[in-house]
């Protein structure tokens, strides 16, 4: 069953989807887009009327404006004429999918499981129209792989994808890229990056792009699709709506005549946690469904705990919900009360869709004076209101909600709709017919909804009135809407061999058995971060409210990614087994060791003699040991390369080196001690980043690809730890432990690397408020995060590894560390 309601898993269960176990061998000051999108931010809505008595003067006002915006931009809606395109018209729900979540693929099956992944949807909120695949982001800038190399290096590659993409389309759901426009710092293809995505859409049978921190599609990417006679749909995350401040194509509606959806951000500010979004109690209208009633915008609150807001607003403007919920490896799903009442307005809106009821309308009065209230009562003081649309044919539809915490009664004046004796009335959210009387009167309940259809024709409406009463039985209220961050477990590891010696193994150093404050952060750029919490500096600090925006890749502080403010409540990083729930900060009094750790790490030749004494084969061998030579004796490095660490190396194999050598992978908080001692020191060597002339670490470099590694031990002793080991800073990622949950499988790295690219704000990006490339993190308190997949999705050129070996007297398996209480504590800080 899912963790987060009544849903039975369909089909066969994945052996990986059990209780997880180990698999084989800001700027938030205000909305995330304003993070994204800096100070260039659309504001999508059109502003409510003030109350009932005001309405009809505001809807002259906006219908009057609309004529002068289509007037001024000569709009003539033909691109919803286009077949390859115009399926966004009834593309209600939509999420965002990392296409590593373990409900859309099986990482010891080695397969996608897209039957898997809808059926859960299905079961929990009632399905969706389209996805939108994410590989790219966060992971992303670890090495010099594009984000074109990130849909390549996805299991069985582009070939693969078009097969996942046929599955998708052959059920009815539309598939979309991600695309990031700032990702100009790593590999480049050499063309522009619209003919790139194109030609991949077109390769893989994909139907479009979500432009990532995009304003509005620049016609570039249009027109490359009209090229190669493949149209694309482009859906911006800023959703095409005009701003000040970014491009001069952002500056107008143009871009509606090629771009027919994108994303609405519909909050005002945040809360004082500094994520949570902030509605008005009054919907606004949506400017570009106002301007062309065929426009489709999901509405994204990708933070939210409880969307009843977003949803509500979307059901009043007829449109579409963004229904994401694994943010970056943070599950923030979807509640059952939120599921619930996305299951009722999405069956709603998708029937009323194909009947061109909310799509190809004659009129939309929003706020219609049909619903009767007071008429100086502000709309902002909560209660029903009600969207009125026009059908061609005269029938009329009101869409209501009740913007109220409690119970209301609804009195809808009907006779403004014509129909005469043929006229009959029906409440579609319950599923049932209603009296001919010109007045309805309806009870919503709390944060509820409504809708109510006038018509006088023959509709092929009793299956949805069907499916309406079966699914309306029970109330919202009584579905749970409580929220709370999904868990995590980390994977052990059985102990190696254990060794008893009066010296070290050669090779590696000694680590003794103490007492260590283990304290830690992860670098994540989103999913919040507490200020107050911070003594590591990864928190964002030009985020008081006034303060100017970074503007990157122009200003200093660009170079060093901080993680956006906001209440650290979601889940964001990961669980060790002392917590009760991931969080991005870890404190704890631990005992470890005895422990030997490798003095350096893994050498390509050292990598080489493995391979030759077990012949291993990698079951997918993209990117297996990339830069190596090919021999009739197996894959050897480069002449004169023999001593750089090994890299182009997945979590398994990483870890079967280790197995095979008597050892094993460290945990983090091993890796950390032998980095950093018992007295807290930042570096290896101290708690300064580096001395003049660079003799502690490699010097990070921007690219354009990854530098040459060095040989191990280049900048030993003066960058090794106080127990002698080396190359622990600056030189590659290193692995450390995994962890998983019932959607993600992380692993945690530590130890930074020589490359760190910087975002680009050329055409087509824009000014960014953060470097959102994998954040560097040389401290040895703090860790990167990196989703994992599989062999081929892993493998970087800056990731590496060391192995560690378990003491005759090491900590047990298989966590390798003693939770310490009052005795233990006071044996072990006097020994």
């Amino acid at each position: 069953r899912s963790p987060y309601g009544a849903c039975p898993y369909d089909g066969a269960r994945s052996s990986s989807m059990a209780t997880p176990a180990r698999l084989p061998g800001v700027w938030a000051l205000w909305c995330w887009s304003r993070v994204a999108l800096g100070a260039a931010t659309p504001n999508p809505l059109y502003a409510p009327p003030l109350d009932r008595a005001s309405q009809p003067a505001w809807l002259a006002k906006l219908r009057t404006e609309r004529e002068a915006i289509r007037v001024a931009v000569n709009y003539s809606g033909a691109i919803y004429l286009d077949p390859a395109v115009n399926w966004t018209r009834l593309s209600y729900v939509q999420p965002q999918i990392h296409v590593y979540d373990r409900y859309l693929y099986d990482p010891v099956e080695h397969k996608y499981t897209v039957d898997r992944y809808l059926d859960d949807l299905k079961c929990r909120y009632g399905g969706i129209d389209s996805v939108l695949l994410w590989p790219t982001y966060t992971n992303i800038g670890i090495d010099a792989r594009n984000q074109w190399d990130y849909y390549r290096v996805l299991p069985g590659g582009l070939a693969a994808l078009k097969e996942l993409t046929a599955e998708f389309k052959a059920i009815g759901v539309r598939v979309l890229w991600g695309y990031n426009p700032w990702d100009q710092g790593t590999r480049d293809e050499e063309e522009p990056h619209w003919r790139t995505l194109a030609r991949l859409l077109k390769e893989t049978g994909g139907d479009g792009f979500n432009g990532d921190t995009m304003l509005s599609m620049y016609k570039q990417f249009w027109d490359a699709g009209l090229d190669i006679e493949h149209h694309i749909v482009g859906e911006m995350e800023g959703g095409g709506y005009p701003v000040q401040g970014g491009r001069p194509e952002d500056a107008t509606f143009k871009s509606a005549e090629w771009s027919i959806t994108g994303w609405g951000y519909f909050n005002y500010e945040l809360y004082e946690d500094n994520i949570t979004y902030k509605y008005e109690v009054a919907p606004g209208i949506d400017k570009l469904k106002w301007l062309d009633g065929r426009r489709m915008t999901h509405v994204c609150d990708r933070w939210a705990k409880n969307r009843t807001d977003a949803l509500q607003y979307a059901f009043f403007n007829g449109i579409g919900f963004e229904s994401w919920e694994n943010v970056w490896g943070v599950f923030m799903h979807i509640t059952p009360r939120d599921g619930e009442a996305l299951r009722r307005v999405s069956t709603l809106l998708r029937w009323l869709g194909r009947e061109r009821f909310i799509q190809d309308y004659k009129d939309w009065e929003p706020y219609s004076s049909d619903l009767l209230r007071q008429d100086l009562l502000p709309f902002a003081a909560g209660g029903p209101i009600a969207s009125r649309f026009l059908h061609a044919s005269g029938d009329c539809l009101w869409l209501v909600v009740n913007r109220a915490g409690h119970e209301a009664r609804v009195q809808l004046d009907t006779s403004s709709c014509g129909g005469g004796t043929t006229r009959k009335l029906f409440d579609l959210y319950s599923g049932l017919p209603l009296s001919a009387s010109s007045e309805v009167q309806l009870t919503l309940e709390p944060n509820g909804y409504g809708a109510v259809l006038a018509t006088s024709r023959d509709l092929p409406i009793q299956p949805l009135l069907k499916e309406m009463q079966d699914i309306t039985k029970r109330p919202l209220h009584s579905f749970s809407a409580n929220w709370e961050p999904l868990r995590q477990q980390m994977v052990g590891s059985a102990s190696s061999a254990p060794i008893a010696l009066s010296e070290p193994p050669p090779g590696m150093v000694l680590v003794p058995r103490t007492s260590y404050r283990f304290r830690a952060a992860g670098t994540e750029i989103e999913g919040g971060c507490d200020v107050a919490r911070d003594s590591f500096g990864v928190c964002c600090v030009r985020s008081t409210k006034g303060q100017e925006a970074l503007q990157c890749p122009r200003d200093p502080e660009c170079a060093t990614p901080c993680s956006f403010n906001g209440k650290d409540d979601r889940g964001v990083d990961v669980q060790f087994p002392w917590e009760s729930t991931p969080g991005r900060f870890h404190d704890k009094l631990l005992g470890i060791g005895p422990l030997y750790m490798d003095k350096h790490l893994v050498t390509k030749s050292e990598f080489a003699r493995y391979l030759n004494a077990t012949g291993y084969k990698p079951r997918d061998a993209y990117n297996f040991l990339a830069g190596w030579r090919a021999t009739a004796a197996g894959p050897v490095p480069a002449a004169g390369e023999e001593r750089q660490p090994v890299v182009w190396v997945a979590l398994a194999e990483a870890r079967a080196y280790c197995a095979w050598a008597g050892k094993r992978l460290p945990h983090v908080y091993e890796w950390q001690l032998a980095a950093q001692g018992t007295d807290g020191r930042r570096f290896p060597w101290g708690d300064e980043a580096d001395e003049p002339g660079g003799r502690r670490r490699p010097k990070p470099e921007a690219g354009p690809g990854v530098p040459a590694l060095p040989e191990v031990g280049a900048f030993s002793p003066a960058g090794d730890s106080v127990y002698g080991v080396s190359d622990l800073v600056g030189f590659v990622w290193q692995y450390t432990d995994e962890f998983q949950d019932d959607h993600t499988r992380t692993v945690l790295l530590k130890g930074s690397s020589l490359y760190a690219p910087m975002l680009s704000d050329a055409f087509p990006a824009v000014t960014q408020v953060g470097n959102w490339y994998f954040p560097q993190a040389p401290q040895v308190d703090r860790h990167g995060r990196m989703m994992l997949m599989d062999e081929s999705y892993e493998r970087a050129a800056t990731l590496g590894f060391r192995c560690a070996a378990d003491h005759a007297d090491s900590p047990p398996a298989p966590y390798h560390y003693r939770d310490l209480d009052v005795a233990d504590r006071a044996t072990l800080l006097f020994a």
